[in-house]
């Protein structure tokens, strides 16, 4: 039985993949698990596994292909089997050709148009006084002519223009690209809303001493944070979505980007499944998909709805995060600070305070809902015994 080979989402803002290599031919027998190709994306590279065992009957996009996330790019299925048609569009070429004489013509004929760059005589007396090369002006009157306006609004740049700066010029990398275009998205296009707790840590730091005493399990604090937006999201499934143009995804299952920070950039591996393991295991499993993220070996897997960013180890109090569409909520983790708190006894103690705030999507999660999502990750993370064993 036939088996498509998908590209897989390797990362939350990844749309697309580019097929660097194939390592098996058509034709040639294959285990599952096996390396079937290599892909690129804009953070990362990586290898795409057999979903299956049996033959690579056809390979749809070839070496060199660029290719939507979730579209087929090869097809498994039993030896002497026929390869099914695919029902997906040609891939794009991975390197587009720019006809570069073409365009200097274009543009050669444009600036010798008739009328190109007209003036009015009011106009060009206007440039004289104000010191202003006429050729320099952007016409906006009809047919590109040159208005006194025009002139004006040119001699105010010219005053407030900044004089050369010396230094090193470095383009940006794809990451970096990635991480501008998917953030100025974010913040032109999603109606963020915030929400900011602090939360009492005292009772989580000593069950995490606990833990790693007795079981000789190896905590972090943004475990413990992790485990307990998780159990949030599973409790408040209208958080964990995605949202997709006029449609709201509830997402099955419970799994939570972790923003891991690069030399270059920001990364997000995905931790599958978080509200489902064990405290030990969600801690091997997050250190595991950084790791891989660092390498720039990330694996597909099911995309996430929510992310956690914790700043609180480099000195950050608090700060707000912007959402990664089409996530529909991030949480922002300030740093652990001792704090005079007043409890209920009336006394003032000593107490390991964090502030969190939550990022959310006001089209999708409005401000009650965001309420009772961080008075309940407040309450696991104070009441932590909560948190073992889920």
């Amino acid at each position: 039985m036939a088996t498509n080979i998908i590209m897989p989402q390797a990362g939350q803002d990844i749309t697309e993949g580019i097929v660097v290599h194939w390592f098996k031919a058509e034709g040639e027998a294959i285990r599952r698990g096996e390396v079937l190709c290599e892909v690129e994306t804009e953070k990362a590279v990586f290898e795409v596994e057999a979903p299956s065992d049996g033959v690579l009957l056809r390979i749809v996009a070839p070496a060199g292909a660029k290719v939507p996330i979730f579209a087929v790019i090869g097809v498994i299925g039993d030896p002497g089997e026929t390869a099914p048609a695919v029902a997906t569009g040609p891939p794009q070429p991975a390197r587009n050709t720019v006809d570069v004489a073409a365009i200097r013509a274009r543009l050669a004929s444009r600036g010798s148009a008739p009328g190109a760059a007209r003036f009015s005589g009011r106009a060009r007396r206007l440039a004289a006084q104000q010191g202003v090369d006429p050729s320099a002006v952007p016409g906006s009157g009809p047919g590109g002519r040159v208005t006194e306006r025009d002139v004006l609004l040119h001699a105010e740049k010219q005053k407030l223009a900044v004089p050369a700066l010396r230094g090193r010029t470095v383009p940006l990398s794809k990451m970096r690209r990635a991480i501008a275009r998917r953030m100025t998205e974010s913040k032109q296009t999603v109606p963020h809303f915030y929400v900011t707790v602090s939360a009492d840590l005292t009772a989580a730091l000593e069950l995490k001493a606990r833990l790693e005493r007795e079981a000789g399990a190896d905590l972090t604090l943004t475990d413990l944070i992790v485990k307990a937006a998780a159990l949030c999201l599973r409790e408040l499934p209208g958080v964990n979505c995605r949202l997709l143009g006029d449609t709201v995804l509830f997402l099955e299952e419970v799994n939570v980007g972790i923003a891991v920070t690069l030399d270059e950039g920001v990364i997000v591996p995905v931790l599958q499944k978080a509200d489902r393991r064990p405290l030990a295991d969600l801690a091997r499993e997050s250190r595991r998909i950084a790791a891989a993220a660092r390498e720039r070996r990330l694996e597909g897997g099911e995309p996430a709805g929510f992310t956690v960013s914790n700043l609180g180890m480099l000195g950050i109090e608090s700060f707000t995060a912007i959402i990664n569409p089409p996530e529909t909520g991030i949480l922002a983790v300030g740093g652990l600070a001792k704090r005079a708190v007043v409890r209920a006894d009336g006394g003032i103690h000593a107490r390991d305070m964090v502030t969190l705030t939550l990022s959310v999507d006001h089209r999708v999660v409005d401000g009650a809902l965001a309420a009772r999502f961080m008075a309940r990750i407040k309450q696991l993370l104070e009441m932590p015994e909560a948190l073992v064993g889920c």
